[in-house]
């Protein structure tokens, strides 16, 4: 049993790795089309803002 929490706990530590990376590529992402396209900068948060998404893609569960 104890060997499969540590590879529950190794899994978890690699899947936060990657979401961290994620979250950076995509705050980015966001700072150049707000640099090269301010407009279309708005109306991305403004649509993203007001859809009543929690910014998970669904994956709120792992």
């Amino acid at each position: 049993m104890r060997q499969l929490e540590r590879m529950v706990d190794a899994v978890n530590k690699i899947k936060n790795r990657h979401r961290q990376a994620a979250d950076l590529e995509a705050e980015r992402a966001l700072n150049r089309l707000k640099t090269v396209d301010p407009a279309q900068y708005r109306e991305f948060i403004r649509k993203h803002e007001t859809d009543g998404s929690s910014g998970d893609g669904g994956q709120a569960n792992g």
